[in-house]
């Protein structure tokens, strides 16, 4: 069964196609009071004593409304793709059908080349991974660490908002706090 689009649903249009856009359009969309809702409960889950004051949460919970929240067996993303698929490209539809495969994890800064990439190495199992994001470039710098979410965006990959750089002397610290934003899936009922 698939969501029936709200009366005041704006028609799917992209000024440009970056993933910027792309992830956009998908924040408009949860930026509705239906989805607000979830917000408070996907915060509660977070151990705030354990996250340094200074990290911002909110990318965090947005993202986790976006790809980690189950509501009736659906998350976000999936109703904002069955709602505008209609409306989009059979190549925008695939870049939304890969944003599902989207992971958060913890990684070394490895290296910067200009204009946009950065070489990440995850800590967890030591695998390298190229991102492409002239934003992140900026302050990805090497020798920090990151806790982010990656999103694979045609041939490479892109940075969501949720990005925290640290600057932590172990490794171990890092892979710590990463768990306090690893949350298993969040199931509720909602419609």
């Amino acid at each position: 069964m698939s969501t029936p689009p709200p009366k005041d649903a704006k028609p799917f249009s992209l000024a440009e196609e970056t993933p910027l856009a792309y992830f956009q359009k998908l924040i408009d969309f949860i930026y509705d009071p239906f989805y607000a809702r979830f917000l408070r409960r996907i915060s509660a889950r977070y151990d705030r004593s354990l996250i340094p004051e200074d990290l911002d949460l909110q990318p965090f919970l947005i993202d986790g409304l976006i790809f980690e929240t189950f509501i009736d067996k659906k998350t976000p993303l999936d109703r904002f793709i069955e709602q505008y698929q209609a409306q989009m490209t059979p190549s925008q539809i695939k870049v939304y059908q890969r944003f599902r495969s989207s992971s958060l994890g913890c990684y070394e800064i490895v290296e910067r080349f200009k204009p946009d990439k950065i070489l990440l190495k995850d800590l967890l199992d030591d695998s390298t991974l190229e991102v492409r994001d002239s934003d992140a470039w900026r302050f990805l710098m090497p020798g920090f660490y990151t806790i982010c979410r990656i999103l694979p965006f045609e041939d490479h990959h892109v940075l969501t908002g949720s990005c925290a750089v640290l600057n932590y002397k172990d490794p171990q610290m890092v892979i710590s706090l990463t768990r306090e934003f690893k949350l298993p899936p969040l199931f509720v009922e909602g419609f």
